[in-house]
């Protein structure tokens, strides 16, 4: 052991010290992101489920019958097609230093443009890390949103319904998909494939006892303006809006979640290495010192020759 090495261990220790404190303050303000967004999705998750329970309603009301039931309405947006061609929105993260979280959601992504039962003419983009990664499977995208700012988020959201609903009501692309990562609970999610149109029908109001008499005195109960086909047509797009909102939110969460969870394991690495190399370096200190010591006692003994 020399003091060569020993510069060398310092020079590890301080170098691993200072990552660790990058890895921590990312840890917090992931953190601090990741409650952000927990709570805007918290929030709009009783909007989303409000709109759902409206249109359910309307579907009752239309199919019962009451007081102010016009003729049989509808929305393109729950119409059933043979999938010819689809559209498929893609949501990553635009950095790195989440763990497995992008690879995750690229592998889905791939494997669903590799399937020939997806016939995707349209692919939209969210986030660089999938961007970069299928451009360079030599995919082409119909629109890429990059760098996005939390302000930018939401009219990045409109502009995003507003191309969906463009190639869907022009029957450019008989179904839209989305991969994104659904968030499970506090600290579990999953990458997952969803079609979001033709949207799936809200689940109906839960009936009280007393059956279709009930669901037919709550039809008539409501009193629909300007009418309930109106307010259906004009109710659907919002749905679907804040369905692809909730979408969006999710992804956020769960890519703080994920980059959160991989700084804390990296900090606590870099704990583990720091407290090696210390032990090292002391016991290089300690070969060094003893060296010297012997040194000391050699030299005494032979000038007392």
């Amino acid at each position: 052991m020399s003091a060569g090495q020993l510069r060398i261990i310092k020079s590890r220790i301080k170098s691993v010290e200072s990552t660790r404190k990058i890895t921590r303050a990312m840890e917090m303000v992931s953190a601090a992101k990741l409650r952000r967004f927990q709570t805007l999705l918290n929030k709009t998750r009783p909007y989303t489920e409000a709109l759902g329970k409206i249109i359910s309603q309307l579907m009752d009301a239309d199919q019962t019958g009451g007081e102010q039931q016009d003729a049989a309405f509808s929305h393109p947006f729950f119409e059933k097609r043979k999938e010819k061609n689809a559209a498929l929105l893609v949501i990553t993260a635009d950095a790195g230093l989440c763990g497995a979280h992008n690879m995750f959601l690229i592998d889905l992504a791939k494997d669903f443009l590799a399937k020939p039962s997806h016939q995707t003419s349209h692919l939209l983009g969210c986030g660089k890390s999938g961007v970069n990664a299928l451009k360079r499977q030599n995919h082409s995208f119909t629109q890429v949103y990059t760098d996005l700012k939390t302000p930018q988020i939401e009219p990045a959201i409109k502009e995003i319904r507003g191309v969906l609903s463009d190639l869907y009501l022009s029957r450019k692309v008989d179904a839209v998909y989305v991969v994104y990562t659904h968030v499970l609970s506090a600290m579990v999610s999953k990458p997952t494939v969803e079609r979001i149109l033709p949207l799936k029908p809200p689940a109906p109001v839960k009936e009280t006892p007393g059956g279709e008499s009930t669901k037919k005195e709550l039809a008539d109960y409501f009193l629909y303006e300007p009418s309930p086909s109106a307010i259906f047509e004009r109710i659907v797009p919002e749905f679907f809006e804040a369905q692809l909102r909730m979408l969006f939110l999710e992804s956020y969460v769960a890519e703080h979640m994920a980059r959160m969870n991989a700084m804390h394991q990296a900090t606590k690495n870099a704990k583990e290495m720091t407290d090696s190399l210390i032990l090292v370096r002391n016991k290089i200190r300690q070969a060094i010192i003893t060296k010297e010591i012997i040194e000391i006692i050699s030299g005494s003994k032979a000038s007392q020759k």
